[in-house]
């Protein structure tokens, strides 16, 4: 394969997925702290984490771990004192992650 023909192969691929960035993924850290920070309310605190942000929650919340042992969620940990994971992509999970606990956070 020449030079050529892989340039093409690249570019067709990068044209043709980039689609995917919708459905969360592909962000830098520096882009998901500056998203996420917009979603989140008071008592929730984010840190810059070389895999993406870690985001922590005190206090007795309405999560199972398996919110957090999903794809995009790395180093989960939930007990009684609250919850810290790390977000390392943007999709439909985390969203509603952060959506719940912001609903919560406000009752």
């Amino acid at each position: 394969m020449s030079n050529r023909d892989l340039d093409h192969l690249i570019e067709q691929n990068e044209t043709e997925l980039g689609f995917l960035s919708a459905y969360g993924g592909g962000e830098s850290s520096e882009e998901l702290f500056e998203k996420i920070s917009k979603m989140v309310s008071k008592n929730m605190r984010l840190k810059n984490h070389e895999e993406g942000v870690e985001f922590s929650m005190r206090g007795k919340l309405p999560l199972v771990s398996s919110d957090i042992n999903r794809r995009g969620f790395l180093h989960g940990k939930l007990d009684d004192k609250g919850v810290k994971v790390v977000i390392t992509d943007l999709g439909p999970e985390q969203l509603r992650f952060i959506e719940r606990l912001v609903e919560f956070n406000h009752d």
